[in-house]
């Protein structure tokens, strides 16, 4: 490559590193993420995982497929998620009847779980807070439901 090539592949590079919004995103996921997984760590759950169960228990009963479609997760991630959940005896999948699909919800132990890790979480909350600053964290949730309220209504 001649020099100017590499020259104006490094000023690309260097416009997509410091302006592209999936980059920003998948930067400020992976810290915020590992507060939250640091925080859940002494429970053996990912953040990932609480999201998850805080979902089920919202709804109460639901299929996967609604739960991937509520908390926007690929299948193939929630499922994984799942059997690690049940298998630790945070949820129930129900055994599906001839017609029917098969449904989770929160075990007892699920929801014990999650009075255990609220303190925890609330320290990731206010440490994600403190790091994005008040202003950071406002903009963001609202952001989000912008995002959200758009995605709904062209549904």
């Amino acid at each position: 490559m001649s020099k100017a090539s590499t020259s104006k592949i490094r000023e690309i590079a260097s416009s997509i590193t410091n302006d592209c919004l999936a980059l920003r995103v998948r930067q400020l996921n992976r810290l915020v993420t590992s507060i939250y997984d640091d925080a859940f760590r002494p429970f053996g759950i990912t953040a990932g995982q609480v999201i998850m169960l805080v979902g089920i228990v919202n709804q109460g009963t639901l299929s996967p497929s609604e739960l991937s479609r509520i908390l926007n997760i690929e299948k193939s991630t929630l499922s994984r998620n799942l059997e690690r959940m049940r298998k630790a005896g945070w949820i129930e999948i129900s055994v599906p009847t001839l017609g029917k699909m098969h449904t989770i919800q929160a075990s007892d132990e699920g929801e014990a779980l999650l009075l255990r890790v609220l303190p925890h979480w609330q320290k990731a909350q206010d440490d994600t807070t403190r790091l994005l600053g008040e202003d950071g964290s406002v903009a963001l949730l609202n952001v989000v439901n912008h995002v959200e309220s758009e995605i709904s209504s062209s549904r």
